[in-house]
């Protein structure tokens, strides 16, 4: 056996030898990562009084669906549900059209500031606008008549835009131009330039920021909890789920907790499973050019 041929089959042993470790370390964190929520779903199923004595079983003895028709129905669950899909689809909304358009915008620098207004975007990231900020912007919200729904929404869309803004203008530069300026001599508008040519273009970065949007929105727990202590009828699900914990008759009603996570679990994973073929492929072309 040649030299070449040795080092070939070594070279060969060692991938594989890689790979194998690879996939058991991917493995372990997944099952690590997946565990959790495992246990919580089937946990969600066994009533207090086992969930207390034998909480660390994992399948139910006696599979009971009462925590989520007590949740459902007495924990106000109905409305909160109601108030989360309003939040999130709001922020989807306003975030789509913020990001999609002063990104394509300051991709194709149709913009007149548009190099000072992202250095003041990109200096809102490195200051942050999160807990520091939250107080004066309630307060803010507060004065202008909005410290409801509408204002969670802008305030959960002003920590979130400029970011995703940044993302579809790196994608859009790795978009050729030639359409755009084809539509143009044609006689399209600015606007409908946009409308007609890029935005179909950028559906796959869009799909990215409506899924981020749609994540952060559903699970944000500060802001609506800030804009609901005096409103409680407009909690959403994740501030319900914390409102369990001393809202009920019985002290740390962990089963209607555990139930309440379950239900603010699952529409995400929904949206996920739906948009991921999207995603990673909005991620790693949006991340191309900056």
């Amino acid at each position: 056996m040649s030299p070449t041929t040795q080092m070939r089959g070594g070279y060969r042993a060692r991938q594989r030898t890689a790979n194998v470790a690879t996939y058991i370390i991917l493995i372990s964190v997944a099952i690590l990562t997946l565990l959790p929520l495992v246990y919580a779903f089937f946990a969600s199923f066994k009533p207090l009084d086992e969930l207390l004595s034998q909480g660390a079983q994992l399948f139910p003895e006696e599979w009971t669906t009462g925590s989520y028709q007590e949740v459902w129905e007495l924990g106000g669950f109905q409305r909160y549900f109601m108030n989360s899909i309003l939040v999130a689809a709001g922020v989807v909304a306003v975030d789509f059209l913020i990001a999609s358009l002063i990104g394509w915008m300051l991709a194709r620098n149709l913009l007149v500031y548009g190099r000072a207004l992202s250095a003041v975007m990109a200096s809102v990231l490195f200051i942050g606008v999160g807990t520091a900020t939250l107080y004066p912007r309630f307060l803010i919200a507060q004065a202008l008549g909005i410290d409801n729904l509408i204002g969670i929404i802008l305030v959960e869309v002003s920590g979130m835009s400029v970011i995703h803004t940044f993302l579809v203008r790196a994608f859009v530069q790795t978009l050729p131009p030639e359409l755009e300026d084809a539509a143009r001599v044609d006689g399209c508008r600015t606007f409908g330039v946009y409308r007609r040519i890029s935005l179909p273009l950028m559906r796959p970065i869009l799909t990215t920021t409506v899924i981020l949007a749609f994540q952060a929105a559903w699970n944000n727990f500060q802001i609506p909890y800030v804009f609901t202590l005096a409103q409680p009828e407009m909690r959403t699900l994740v501030v319900g789920v914390y409102a369990l914990r001393t809202g009920g008759e019985v002290t740390d009603p962990y089963h209607l907790m555990i139930a309440g996570a379950m239900v603010v679990i699952v529409p995400i994973v929904v949206v996920f499973l739906l948009l991921q073929r999207h995603f990673m492929r909005g991620m790693t072309e949006g991340g191309v050019k900056a």
